[in-house]
């Protein structure tokens, strides 16, 4: 974590160095060149939110010609891109370096990055492909899609309901949803909001489950609905305590979407967009499936172990595959998007620009959103006072500067959201694969681009 502080103070330099240049107020983009080249294919969506730890990948051999693999299970794709040859290290700025050298290492086809000072215009990078059959370039411009940051946003806005007497954190989830909000679930009557904030609701994690993946595979054209999402988790039972274990879970954050509606009467997507994105200013920000980007976005992919598991599960055939340096990845914009575009929501619906992502979870904090009380119970109102989870953002205290920060994931994305408040600074990364290594993930990335990014001012 101490590495992890020098990183976020020397960032904090460069964002400060950048947001005070001439053309701080227009965006500051840099992109690097693509890494790949080739033919066509479709862009697309993942399947369901996740959150860390990811599943590991295989990472991408080191190699500047691409090869073609079989699956174990299922027929790999007849050819693939060629890949174009790497320049000279004397060419690469040291920025690019690193970033393509974690690319390397993990297999990721693309990377985009954000980091915004003061609520600045957003200093932004890209690096890669965000097709790998078309070998488009990645670009800032591309919409990402966040996953679990989505998480959030969601409680900083029934945080705010809480402060206008709409929503009691301990008062059962049952007053406002009904009875029947959680159907055979046996604490369905006494999980309180708190709990579904602070992951203590007893529910599954339906996104990493085999079974959720079973019943996805007849309906992946087909929309799912949040009252299906509770239906499916609540048959599962408790997977633990009540109250005081957390379990990581989307469940309790799509759940809480439907408070909000309950509670306002709109559609939570009106009152996310209303109550935070509007007042932030993100216009290249959407939750799904209530409201769309208006182009495609990037291009995801699963790499893996996780991408082993999702062929054998879904059936996947050589259609659905695509390799690049030797590995093998599932192709997400081969398949169906409804209810990929669907199934995360309040949980993990938010699709947006890299510059968009640095700016609100910056926002959430810097009170634009919240004010301090509300701040203070987000980062330390989980029923256990010993818990740095806090309510929808995890909180560091380290050598007194305080991090808040929220990964995400999705099959075919990686994210990770940080604030720092000491520095009034917010940074975003995301990958367009899911399955990376949690010893070399987009955090571990951040740390080791802060001192070269801290040279750059």
């Amino acid at each position: 974590m101490k590495r992890f502080v020098c990183a976020l103070l020397s960032l904090g330099l460069l964002a400060t160095a950048c947001s005070s240049s001439d053309d701080a107020s227009t965006a500051g983009t840099a992109v690097a060149p693509p890494v790949t080249s080739a033919a066509p294919t479709t862009t697309g969506a993942p399947i369901p939110a996740t959150d860390p730890p990811a599943p590991t990948t295989v990472a991408a051999p080191a190699t500047t010609t691409a090869t073609t693999a079989a699956s174990a299970t299922t027929a790999a794709p007849a050819s693939e891109p060629e890949v174009a040859a790497e320049p000279d290290d004397e060419s690469v700025d040291p920025l690019s370096a690193a970033v393509l050298g974690w690319m390397d290492e993990t297999g990721a086809p693309g990377v985009v990055l954000a980091v915004s000072s003061r609520g600045a215009e957003p200093v932004a990078f890209a690096w890669g492909v965000s097709d790998i059959a078309t070998g488009a370039p990645m670009t800032p411009d591309h919409h990402v899609r966040i996953g679990s940051v989505t998480k959030s946003v969601t409680a900083a806005v029934i945080l705010q309901l809480v402060a206008e007497g709409l929503v009691d954190l301990d008062v059962p989830v049952a007053r406002y949803l009904g009875d029947d909000w959680a159907p055979g679930y046996e604490h369905a009557a006494a999980v309180t909001v708190r709990d579904l904030l602070g992951h203590t609701s007893g529910f599954v994690e339906f996104a990493v489950d085999p079974r959720f993946y079973q019943l996805a595979v007849s309906r992946l054209d087909v929309p799912i609905t949040p009252e299906e999402i509770l239906k499916f988790t609540a048959a599962y039972g408790p997977v633990a305590e009540l109250g005081t274990e957390r379990h990581y879970n989307t469940t309790g954050y799509v759940a809480a979407g439907l408070l909000i509606e309950a509670v306002t009467g709109n559609t939570a997507a009106d009152e996310i967009r209303t109550r935070v994105f509007d007042r932030l200013g993100l216009s290249h920000t959407y939750l799904t499936p209530s409201e769309f980007p208006p182009e495609p976005t990037a291009n995801g992919y699963v790499g893996g172990t996780f991408a082993s598991v999702l062929g054998s599960i879904l059936g996947l055939t050589g259609d659905n595959r695509i390799s690049l340096q030797g590995a093998i990845y599932v192709d997400i914009g081969t398949m169906p998007q409804e209810l990929a575009r669907s199934v995360g929501w309040t949980g993990g619906g938010i699709e947006a620009r890299i510059g968009d992502v640095a700016l609100l979870i910056r926002g959430l904090f810097a009170g634009d959103v919240l004010d301090a009380s509300q701040i203070a119970l987000m980062t330390t109102g989980h029923p256990d006072p010993a818990d740095n989870n806090g309510l929808g953002i995890n909180t560091d205290d380290v050598m007194g500067l305080t991090v808040y920060s929220h990964g995400g994931g999705v099959p075919g994305f990686r994210t990770i959201a940080t604030y720092v408040p000491a520095l009034d600074l917010g940074i975003a990364i995301t990958a367009n694969l899911l399955g990376i290594d949690g010893d070399n993930d987009v955090d571990e990335l951040l740390v080791a681009l802060a001192p070269i990014l801290a040279t750059m001012g």
